[in-house]
């Protein structure tokens, strides 16, 4: 999942990797009262759009950990309620999909139409227990493209060693025909002027793992690096938009905890 010019191509990587990043925090300590984490971090994904070009930028992190609101990097949620072990909130955030058609260097694809970034809206749970935390939830894209969901459900297991964590991850998102058409799809007015054929893409499920490593340099400083590899599905993947059938994301970070 990809770009906007150049920039936005990293974007949809800091999309996922500052929730993540700030996921590891709050599934190995829960703070105690409310913490802002601040910082600045650097993102590479390559997108799966054919001939797209790839670079890393920097990117700020803004985290909030509050009693009831909380910020993910770019995921805004509120707990609606929280046990000692399950929380179950409402969340928005954007889907990090964008496709530019100037930033494309294939002639057929720069014919085509550009894909904004989407709102998406919905529930989340998370269940905390000694074998480890799983997470789901359940978004709607609210911004005119398309209409469709998107469904994520995983697993990780925090494993802290002094001020090391690391935080495995493995999980499967399920997106809806409607959502991956606007982004892969090809119109029949498109395929006319641009030669590419007619696709219409159906829904799909994307696996995915990943693992995320913090290590607490003082009692406010971290450091936050981690990666995320996506196989992409059949929907995807087989759109003549697309060359690739998976996604790898990196990031690298530094916050301060306040």
């Amino acid at each position: 999942m990809s770009s906007a010019s150049l920039r936005l191509t990293c974007l949809s990587a800091a999309l996922v990797c500052t929730a993540f990043c700030s996921s590891a925090r709050a599934q190995s300590a829960p703070p105690q009262s409310p913490t802002w984490t601040l910082g600045i971090g650097a993102f590479w994904s390559p997108s799966p759009y054919r001939s797209y070009s790839n670079k890393a930028w920097p990117l700020p992190m803004v985290n909030y950990e509050g009693k009831s609101f909380y910020v993910h990097g770019a995921t805004l949620g509120y707990r609606l309620f929280k046990t000692g072990s399950d929380e179950f909130s409402v969340i928005a955030s954007p889907l990090g999909n964008r496709f530019l058609h100037d930033d494309s260097n294939d002639p057929r694809l720069r014919r085509l139409s550009d894909r904004s970034i989407s709102g998406m809206a919905g529930v989340a749970w998370r269940h905390l227990a000694d074998w480890g935390v799983v997470q789901a939830n359940a978004q709607k894209e609210f911004t005119g493209h398309g209409g469709g969901s998107a469904f994520d459900l995983s697993y990780s297991y925090p494993i802290v060693q002094g001020s090391l964590t690391l935080l495995p991850t493995g999980g499967v998102t399920y997106s809806t025909s409607a959502l991956n058409d606007y982004y892969y799809g090809i119109s029949a007015s498109e395929a006319l002027r641009s030669g590419l054929p007619v696709y219409h893409a159906g829904g799909g499920s994307s696996p995915y793992m990943g693992i995320v490593a913090t290590y607490k340099l003082s009692h406010s400083w971290l450091t936050t690096g981690g990666l995320r590899y996506t196989l992409l599905p059949n929907a995807v993947k087989d759109s003549p938009m697309v060359n690739a059938d998976h996604t790898i994301s990196y990031f690298i970070a530094l916050s301060y905890i306040f």
